[in-house]
């Protein structure tokens, strides 16, 4: 089995990595099985949010992708498909508000949608669904009872960055927009503060993919 991973391994590779070349001749997609199966594959998953309004970096992790990924048959460039489940732990924040008051709170980033990933040409795209909750929330030391469901809309992110193959470990990246926050506040409305502080455009998302293993679902970090 380790033998049939790291073959396909260097296949892959050198499949994308010929068909990232400005000068080199595509080489033709290998053959597939008639049933073209897809394989298992994991990653640890690290992330950093960076909030251009509070001008503070959140990071998260480490997560998982547990999924699997598919040679297109017949692409040329070699096109990888890479579908899989994002789960991240909740993050405890840090940030100054107003430009004077500390505030902390606990962030959940929770996947909404299987994360969609197209591998071709040494270059990874990752489209990921999410919403971004709020709990556990202090202004200056001072609780805020936010209730148990002050979340933001969905909002869809697309992270991109060079890649070698799907049994590889790499970086991708992208920026995006805060939705609104909804249902925050259980005594007064505080959808308007969490809002006017967080949401908006210019957000950045880096997100390292350490590989772990292909073909089981138990795989632990090496």
């Amino acid at each position: 089995m380790a033998k049939r991973w790291l073959a396909l391994a260097v296949l892959i590779g050198c499949a994308i990595g010929t068909g990232s070349s400005a000068n080199a001749v595509p080489a033709a997609p290998p053959a597939q099985p008639a049933d073209n199966p897809p394989m298992p594959v994991h990653y640890r998953v690290d992330t950093t949010t960076r909030v251009a309004k509070l001008g503070s970096d959140l990071v998260v992790g480490p997560g998982r992708l547990d999924g699997q990924f598919v040679i297109v048959p017949g692409s040329n460039p070699l096109r990888v498909e890479i579908t899989g489940d994002l789960k991240l732990p909740p993050a405890d924040s840090y940030f100054v508000t107003f430009g004077f008051m500390p505030a902390t709170a606990t962030i959940t980033v929770t996947s909404t949608a299987p994360v969609q990933s197209v591998l071709q040409n040494g270059t990874l795209t990752a489209t990921t669904r999410l919403t971004f909750a709020l709990s556990n929330s202090k202004v200056h030391g001072v609780p805020l009872d936010v209730g148990p469901n002050c979340r933001t809309d969905e909002v869809s992110i697309v992270q991109s960055g060079p890649f070698i193959s799907p049994l590889s470990t790499g970086t991708v990246a992208g920026t995006f927009t805060i939705p609104p926050f909804r249902h925050c506040g259980v005594t007064e409305n505080l959808d308007p503060l969490f809002t006017g502080l967080v949401s908006g455009p210019g957000n950045t998302l880096r997100t390292v993919l350490t590989f772990l293993c292909g073909g089981t679902a138990t795989c632990e970090e090496r």
